[in-house]
């Protein structure tokens, strides 16, 4: 990161070091303590950027409005990767499949994180309630009127993202009212773990100031 820059991760309830925590029971809840916690910890006119990806774009951009409009912050980018944009409709119902349905789907849809790990009946247990709950709360989110930041938005896409191409990104446009910019990068849903050198290589330039021209 830039020099001077603190990374800051946020972590959902019913997850990672917070399993014992009960799901929100919304993506706006998720949103809304997000918001409060970035809201509370920024010192200043500390500059903010926010990345979200796949599910965590969504997120990411519903905090951005909210720290515009009800904490007077504005992030001074959002970038968004791996998920159509707000004018997008999702895919309806994942969350009502049978354990074995949804994981045939979201598997053959690109979309299943630590897929290998679900052959594990231990390990499945663990993350297939997690993954459950991820489609119910894309799916049960509100996004029309689609709220409109003030921010810039970054876009980023994997070239072989089945589910979420350049295509679909492009409405991540109508999502703002500042600069809006669409890369492509390679490889598929979770590229940025597989091309994370040529992530930040796009990345960083804008965080620090150096790249500014498309905004």
């Amino acid at each position: 990161m830039p020099a001077g820059t603190e990374l800051w991760a946020p972590r959902y309830p019913g997850r990672e070091d917070r399993l014992a925590h009960p799901f929100a029971h919304s993506l706006a809840e998720l949103a809304d303590d997000i918001a409060a916690a970035v809201a509370a910890g920024l010192g200043g006119d500390v500059p903010l950027a926010l990345f979200g990806h796949s599910m965590g774009a969504v997120i990411a951009h519903e905090v951005t409005a909210r720290l515009e409009n009800a904490h007077g912050i504005r992030p001074v980018l959002l970038a968004v990767s791996a998920r159509e944009g707000p004018l997008q409709v999702g895919h309806a119902g994942l969350h009502l499949l049978s354990d074995d349905d949804l994981l045939a789907r979201t598997r053959s849809m690109g979309i299943q994180p630590h897929a290998d790990a679900y052959d594990d009946p231990e390990l499945r247990d663990l993350l297939l309630p997690v993954l459950r709950d991820d489609c119910r709360l894309l799916e049960s989110h509100q996004n029309v009127p689609v709220t409109r930041v003030r921010a810039p938005v970054l876009a980023f896409a994997g070239r072989d993202d089945r589910t979420s191409p350049r295509a679909l990104m492009e409405s991540w446009a109508e999502a703002t009212t500042g600069g809006f910019r669409l890369l492509e990068l390679p490889g598929d849903h979770f590229y940025l773990f597989s091309h994370t050198k040529d992530l930040l290589s796009q990345l960083l330039p804008v965080l620090a100031g150096e790249d500014r021209t498309w905004q």
